[in-house]
């Protein structure tokens, strides 16, 4: 049984010593249902995204075209800082593996409903409505995702499980981004397979290829939700889950709940620090991603019918970055400290957006996306294993959403500026990278004095 209650979870059926191999690691059924899944469901969501920002491409010119998709990130991030504060008490009151399946089916049927429902006639309202309402639902599945690994896998194996369910996520920036966009700039010409299946949807509503695209992701959230149906939480971990929940909701009200989880965070410096990196990290890499999307428009993107192929190809170059960040961290980031380790990265990302304002060609645009991602794959890997393997788990629902509520409060902000600040001109592009590169660095000293000198993520604790 288990010695250590505050620690919370019990793996009799799977304890082991170490790191596991890869092998290892997937032969733990549970684990393999929830990876693939998510892996599917992620898939789908960047056709998705690709996909809206096609049909908001409709008509309009380059600057209006790449405005409308940065504000696409706006309304799906304004979502999580709405509904952020409720979905920690949330979590932690209920079923986590139910309350994810719940939100992969409202995630569905909104996305299948939005072929019959808007179309490029539509103001953008309209549009950035709906992705408000799917990042809602996308607001509890975050955070109850990440809350729910380590019912499924030993604490020992946090590290690699975060490992390489981020770089699931970021293989699917890689692979989802390129293929979503190719499949909507080739959905939306004329060709054999939408005049022959074309009318399964209105095409006074929508173009039948964008159609196809919403059609294929809201299929991934179904998959999905069906793979965390199959899973089966092991026995000891469920008797005690249940007990936690019956301890959380004798708690008190909503309200008490969330200002217990804020009281914890204040109080315990290395779940702090580690919230207010990724949040730091989001905040700098929001406005980024403004630049990036304004770039790929202006320099890379031949016409506006094109961008979705070449925003795809800049953000797969994002993505391969971050697939070996998170691989090499979950391999050798438990033998660096973590102070050098986050300093080291923050420090990297700043002299490689400060590239931009140099006199490059176009496609540089793809090299310093590939580093910058790769840098990020590393905070975020450790960031999530520190927060898992340090917060106890009644609490771990409402500092997930706590720490998602801040770092999209963040994020939204960032986006906010770009939006109002980035232009169109180069001059304009040249300073607002200037200052996003030197907001990196302030990164550094955030990591700097937060970490222990000799901390490693393999040797941090719980703190109750």
């Amino acid at each position: 049984m288990c010695s250590t209650p505050s620690i919370g979870l019990c793996f009799m059926e799977h304890a082991t010593t170490g790191q596991p191999s890869l092998a290892e690691l997937f032969r733990n059924r549970n684990f393999s249902k929830f990876w693939v899944g998510q892996l599917i469901s992620y898939l789908g969501d960047r056709i998705d995204q690709m996909a809206m920002i096609g049909v908001l491409s409709v008509g309009v010119s380059k600057e209006i075209a790449s405005d409308r998709a940065n504000l696409i990130t706006f309304w799906a991030t304004l979502a999580y800082v709405v509904f952020g504060p409720f979905a920690g008490p949330i979590i932690d009151r209920f079923d986590r593996r139910r309350l994810m399946i719940l939100m992969d089916i409202l995630r569905a049927g909104v996305v299948l409903a939005l072929p019959f429902c808007i179309s490029p006639s539509h103001h953008p309202g309209v549009i950035y409505a709906i992705v408000f309402l799917i990042g809602l639902a996308t607001s509890v599945f975050a955070p109850a995702k990440s809350a729910f690994i380590p019912e499924i896998v030993p604490q020992e194996h946090l590290l690699r499980a975060n490992s390489v369910t981020s770089t699931m996520g970021t293989l699917t920036v890689l692979f989802g981004t390129v293929i979503g966009g190719a499949l909507v700039s080739a959905l939306n010409q004329p060709n054999w397979f939408v005049d022959q299946l074309g009318w399964l949807f209105p095409r006074e509503k929508m173009p039948p290829g964008l159609g196809f695209a919403f059609l294929i992701d809201a299929l991934t959230y179904l998959v999905s939700a069906l793979l965390l149906f199959w899973i089966v939480v092991p026995r000891a971990v469920a008797g005690y889950e249940e007990e936690r929940r019956r301890r959380v909701r004798a708690e008190g009200s909503f309200w008490g709940q969330l200002q217990d989880g804020i009281r914890y965070l204040t109080h315990h410096r290395l779940p702090a620090t580690a919230a207010l990196i990724q949040s730091w990290f989001f905040f700098v890499g929001g406005a980024y991603f403004t630049i990036v999307t304004k770039l790929v428009y202006l320099r890379l993107s031949p016409s506006n019918e094109q961008a979705t192929e070449y925003l795809g190809y800049a953000y797969g170059a994002l993505g391969v970055g971050l697939v070996c960040g998170g691989l090499l961290t979950g391999i050798y980031g438990g033998r660096l400290s973590l102070r050098w380790l986050v300093t080291g990265c923050f420090a990297v990302a700043s002299f490689t957006v400060a590239t931009l304002t140099l006199p490059l060609p176009p496609w540089s645009l793809y090299l310093v996306n590939l580093v910058v991602g790769y840098v990020g794959g590393g905070v975020a890997v450790c960031m999530d294993t520190l927060l898992q393997r340090v917060v106890p788990d009644e609490y771990r629902g409402r500092v997930f959403a706590l720490t998602n509520l801040l770092l999209n409060s963040l994020l939204l902000i960032s986006i906010w500026l770009g939006a109002n600040y980035l232009g169109s001109t180069p001059t304009s592009i040249h300073y607002f990278t200037l200052v996003t590169a030197i907001g990196v660095l302030l990164g550094v000293p955030i990591a700097w004095f937060g970490f222990p000198a000799r901390l490693r993520i393999t040797q941090v604790e719980t703190q109750s």
